[in-house]
Parts: structure tokens; C-alpha cells; sequence
């Protein structure tokens, strides 16, 4: 490169390590806005974030410097979670799009500053990272292909894809035999259901994963019953769906879960769909502990590490647009929606209050405080919302906003004051 070509790359690469972190939030969402495929996950999009964030430094550094093209190779997480998607059957059309339209807005950016940077040497650098770029992004969508197909071949002839397959077209309708569905999977189909999602911290080893999640399924198989009667199906090397066939009469003891998953001292959460009957049964517990997983999502490291539909069913609904949650919740919790510890007490003890029919002395009782406190904190929370407890409507939405921050946090609450 020419002094001046050389000076403003490394201006324009100076300016965007310098932005770096607000361009890579701007680039995820325009590929996931583009490319739906790959917003069907929240668990993922740190993953996702991650490959995009080792793949702008990588080409940044390729852009400036004269390596080889056969020196570029694809960043070790931009491969996780490739093999990832290949896991979970998404198209690596969708991926390699993603690539395409990050490149784009990669392009967009840089082209950006290196005009501002003014001078004559301006056109050569842009033509520069448009080549340099192009080859990056040409060798990278080549090499996570390559693994893309290697997982997907290697996944679809396990046992646990072979597992997956049958249960996708359960699900989705087509599989017309379901006797022979059973035979496959070993499971009961026509009888009664509970379904249940149970993942890991992506950061640890797969090998660590599969332990943490096979000592899960032995702790459920214990409080649910018959391991005979119990399906496992791998979503990806850190994540599984199991389903459990349950007697008529059982019911999902959501303490007693908490307690076993506790037990096993590893980073896992575990979300529980309702109970269901016969094929209809098995898919909808399923779509309810989907939704029961999002929420646990949504609401961050805080959340418990074992929830179910049962506790959270309203929410759930409600947290499918989460930008018009918060501001029900706004709306309904008027000053009580800010997010601090004084708030957080008299969201509680008003919750509680409501969920014990406005008795003073059994709120006191669940909360363990002296009734005073209670009758102190309830006048607080009122002072904060206004009084709503005449109108019952009003009390309805008010206490669906106290679920949704109970079980959400700051998720759908305002930011309070540093400190």
C-alpha cells in the first residue's frame, strides 16, 4: 500500500475499533432482521454476537495487513456456531445470507469513514477494503460451510439425530404412522405428557454439557417416574427437549424440581411445559415450555433456575412483544416501575397482598414480616400507582404487571438511578 492509501485504512480501522461495540449491536440486528432464520433463538444470539464480533476484528486485521488469502481462516466461535445451526436444522442458505448481508453493512461503515477522513488517498483505500474484505468474506462463508455440512452429516446419522427427525415430524404433522413413530423413539406417544427443556451455558465444553444434562434427565426421571417412559432429544450439544409419560393423576411439583436441579451444583435452567394428552398433549407442552424458555431468557441470570408454565402462563403470553410489556407494565406500575430495591420490596409485598386477597395477616405470614411492615409497604406501592383497588379491572391489570416484573425484572422495567 501507498503511505497515504495505508494511512487512511488504519484511520478507518482505528474508528471502527473505537465504535465498536454500538457497530456490532448495528450489524447483528440487520442480519437478523434480514435473515428471520436466525432470530428464532434468543439463546444463541450471544453466540451469534460473538462470531460477528471475532469475525470484524479478524477482517480488520486482514483488510490492513498483506497476509495471504490461504492465511484466513474462519474464528473458532463463527465455526461453534455454524455446527450449532446444522444441529438444529436451520438452512446454511440462511448463514451464508448472513455473511452476505453482514459484509454489506461492514462495507457501508467503513466506506463511511474512510470518505470522511477526506484527501485524495480516500478512493484507493475504500477500493482496497472492498478487495481485501471480499476475499475475508469469500474464504470465511467457505469454511464455515465446510462445517456446517461436516455436523450436519455426522448429526443426522447419530442416534440423537435420527431421534430428532422422528419428533420434528411428529410436531410438525407428517409423520402418518405413529405406531411406527413410537417403535422409533421408544416412547409412548398416545398417553400423557409433560415436555421440558433444559439447557446450558454455551461456554462449556460439549462433553461437560452432555453430563450436566444426562444427570438432569436422571433427577426428572425420578420425581416423574418410569425412565421407560421418558424421551430425550439433543436440540444442539447444549441444549435438550425431554418428554416424560405421566399417570392421569400427577401433578408437576415445581418445588420439588427446583430442589433436584439445585441438587446437581451445575449450570443448567430447566423450563416445564403443562401437561397434555395423547399427540395434541406431547406438541402443545412442548410450544408452552418453548415459551416458558424464552421468558427464563428474557429475564436473565436472576431468573430461577427451574420454572413452569403453571407459574408463569400469563406472562409467557404477554412476553411475546416485550417492547409493549414494558410499557404495560409502565403504564400499570406508574413509579413502581422503576427498577431499584426499594421498588422491588413493595412490588413484592403488593403482589403478595393482592395473591392472598388483601389480608393483611396473611401476607405478613408468606413474607415473614410483621404486619405493620406490610400495611406500611402496601400504602407505599399505592402512593407510587394510585389507588386502583376499587376498580376491578385495574386490579386485574395490575397484578399481571407485578407477575411480569416479578418474573422479568428488568426485562420490563425502567433502568433506576446508578447506585
Amino acid at each position: 500500500m501507498a503511505d497515504g492509501e495505508n494511512e487512511v485504512v488504519r484511520s478507518v480501522v482505528s474508528a471502527i475499533l473505537r465504535d465498536r461495540d454500538r457497530l456490532i449491536a448495528e450489524l447483528s440486528a440487520v442480519m437478523r432482521a434480514q435473515v428471520a432464520a436466525l432470530d428464532s433463538d434468543a439463546r444463541l444470539r450471544g453466540l451469534f454476537e460473538a462470531g460477528t464480533t471475532d469475525n470484524l476484528m479478524s477482517v480488520l486485521d486482514f483488510v490492513q495487513n498483506d497476509a495471504a488469502e490461504h492465511d484466513v481462516h474462519a474464528p473458532a466461535r463463527a465455526l461453534v456456531y455454524a455446527r450449532t445451526l446444522a444441529q438444529r436444522d436451520v438452512p446454511l442458505s440462511a448463514l451464508i445470507r448472513a455473511y452476505r448481508v453482514g459484509h454489506a453493512g461492514f462495507l457501508d461503515i467503513a466506506m463511511r469513514y474512510a470518505v470522511e477522513s477526506g484527501g485524495p488517498d480516500s478512493a484507493a483505500a475504500i477500493i482496497r477494503i472492498v478487495n481485501r474484505s471480499a476475499v475475508y468474506i469469500d474464504r470465511v462463508c467457505e469454511h464455515v460451510g465446510v462445517a456446517y455440512e461436516q455436523e450436519r452429516d455426522r448429526w443426522v446419522g447419530s442416534r440423537g439425530g435420527l431421534r430428532q427427525e422422528w419428533v420434528a415430524r411428529v410436531l410438525d404433522g407428517t409423520a402418518d404412522d405413529i405406531g411406527r413413530a413410537e417403535q422409533v423413539l421408544r416412547y409412548p406417544l398416545t398417553g400423557r405428557h409433560v415436555a421440558v427443556n433444559a439447557w446450558t451455558d454455551p461456554q462449556i465444553s460439549a462433553r461437560a454439557a452432555m453430563n450436566v444434562l444426562d444427570a438432569v434427565r436422571a433427577a426428572l426421571v425420578a420425581l416423574f417416574g418410569n425412565p421407560r417412559r421418558a424421551l430425550l432429544v439433543p436440540t444442539d450439544e447444549h441444549e435438550v427437549r425431554l418428554w416424560f409419560s405421566i399417570s392421569r393423576d400427577m401433578t408437576i411439583d415445581i418445588d420439588a424440581i427446583q430442589r433436584a436441579v439445585a441438587a446437581l451444583s451445575s449450570p443448567v435452567r430447566v423450563a416445564i411445559g403443562g401437561c397434555g394428552d395423547g399427540v395434541a398433549g406431547f406438541r402443545r407442552s412442548l410450544r408452552q415450555a418453548d415459551r416458558v424458555r424464552e421468558l427464563v431468557l428474557l429475564a436473565g441470570p436472576d431468573a430461577p433456575r427451574a420454572v413452569s408454565h403453571d407459574q408463569v402462563a400469563a406472562v409467557a403470553l404477554l412476553g411475546g412483544d416485550i417492547e409493549e410489556l414494558r410499557h404495560y407494565v409502565a403504564d400499570y406500575l406508574g413509579e413502581l416501575a422503576t427498577d431499584n430495591q426499594r421498588n422491588l420490596w413493595l412490588r413484592e409485598t403488593l403482589r403478595a397482598f393482592l395473591a392472598n386477597n388483601r389480608s393483611y395477616a396473611a401476607t405478613a405470614q408468606e413474607l415473614s414480616v410483621h404486619r405493620n411492615t406490610i400495611q406500611y409497604r402496601v400504602g407505599q406501592a399505592l402512593e407510587l400507582i394510585g389507588n386502583v383497588l376499587d376498580d376491578h379491572d385495574r386490579t386485574l391489570h395490575l397484578h399481571l404487571a407485578l407477575q411480569a416484573a416479578r418474573w422479568l425484572g428488568p426485562a420490563v422495567l425502567r433502568p433506576g438511578p446508578p447506585g
